[in-house]
């Protein structure tokens, strides 16, 4: 089993070079993230089923497999992903938290559990993983800076 967290400082207002972002605004973004995955990454595609206001469910493409995922929303703080099933390739939880420790201040939690071979080799595929999965969402929060710079994150209810 893989196990791993890092956190994105998104906001710092001790920090004049970083434009701050507000709550809603990477809300959207990481809202936008769980809804279409393929604007973030090309290497997949995405549809939606089972749509509510609570979640839904997503179909991953990633090459020649498919995920089923069902994604919980926890309005404006929290975006949960979880495949599980024995038709699934692999079992699978992943949790992206807004976390705010003092007014002003914007962290992005990035939480993954998954599936792994208890072996040199898993252990191995582990460290590659931690690391593809870091730089992803590095690369996601800055792409939604862009966004939310560029005015193109809406608000509307999820």
């Amino acid at each position: 089993m893989l196990e791993f967290e890092h956190i994105v400082q998104i906001n710092d207002p001790d920090d004049s070079n970083i434009k701050p972002l507000s709550r809603v605004q990477l809300w959207e973004g990481l809202l936008l993230r769980a809804r279409d995955p393929g604007k973030f990454n090309s290497a997949i595609s995405c549809r939606l089923s089972e749509e509510r206001n609570e979640g839904f469910t997503r179909h991953i493409q990633a090459g020649d497999t498919e995920f089923r995922e069902r994604v919980i929303l926890t309005l404006h703080e929290k975006i949960e992903t979880v495949i599980s099933g024995p038709d699934q390739p692999m079992q699978a939880r992943s949790i992206t938290s807004i976390e705010e420790p003092a007014e002003g201040y914007l962290f992005v939690r990035f939480f993954y559990c998954r599936d792994m071979e208890e072996t040199a080799e898993g252990h191995m595929i582990g460290e590659h993983l931690k690391s593809a999965y870091l730089h992803t969402d590095i690369d996601a929060i800055a792409l939604i800076r862009m966004l939310a710079e560029d005015e193109l994150l809406t608000c509307r209810p999820s």
